[in-house]
């Protein structure tokens, strides 16, 4: 059974039976929705389904390939230098902790600063909005800046970031920014390929979620941006 030992059959065997299990469950719920034309089962049968794929390819890789692989990568990653250069880099110090705790604190900051402005001036429901769009803006260019010197913490930060801008400027219009700031933060800087990859994979999220399996996606609460997604949903609807 080429590098398969016992426990990967028994690891497998579990993932399956336990994909098996869930997929007959869930002729327990299944009824036709009048909104989603694919049913209530259609997004859990999906998720278990890969699942069992996962399962399966897992199984796959442990038959070419058995636990050598695994234990190299293991053993890589224990072993990566990366304590020596922390060490090198000064990323030890109090004043290296007090900037990374900063750095994450802009998702909370962006959270709370709004609306404490707000209230302190006293400002309507549309003046709300508009410091919310100028205080994103002043935190983007702090994150912008951040990039150049500190690229690891701005990719633990950023995916925070994007969370934090949700509620109010929607996924439709936020994540084509947070896909092109991901790549940039990894050192792409070539346009062209960006906006490629970009749109590849805002298609194919947009297509998955809004088309095919139907979820609502926040579409934002602050205008422009609240119209721009509820278009986006309209028309792929």
């Amino acid at each position: 059974m080429g590098k398969l030992r016992p426990g990967h059959l028994v690891e497998a065997g579990f993932w399956l039976g336990l994909c098996l299990f869930l997929y007959i469950y869930s002729f327990e719920f299944e009824r036709d929705i009048e909104i989603y034309k694919y049913g209530a089962t259609a997004w859990p049968r999906a998720i278990i389904l890969l699942m069992a794929l996962a399962a399966i390819g897992q199984l796959v890789h442990h038959y070419l390939r058995g636990d050598e692989a695994s234990s190299k990568i293991i053993s890589a990653a224990v072993d990566d230098g990366a304590e020596e250069a922390a060490h090198e880099a000064h990323h030890e110090g109090v004043k290296w902790y007090l900037s990374t705790f900063a750095l994450l604190s802009i998702p909370f900051i962006y959270m709370r600063l709004p609306d404490w402005i707000a209230g302190a001036f006293g400002t309507d429901q549309a003046g709300l909005h508009i410091t919310k769009v100028v205080v994103a803006a002043i935190l983007i260019a702090i994150v912008v800046y951040f990039v150049r010197h500190q690229r690891v913490r701005v990719a633990l930060m950023l995916p925070l970031f994007f969370a934090a801008l949700l509620e109010d400027f929607g996924f439709y219009v936020a994540a084509p920014f947070f896909i092109v700031g991901v790549m940039y933060v990894f050192g792409e800087r070539r346009p062209g390929h960006m906006a490629a990859i970009m749109a590849l994979i805002y298609g194919i999220l947009l297509l998955l979620f809004v088309s095919i399996l139907f979820v609502g996606l926040p579409v934002g609460n602050v205008r422009p941006f609240y119209d721009i997604g509820s278009w986006v949903v309209t028309v792929l609807q």
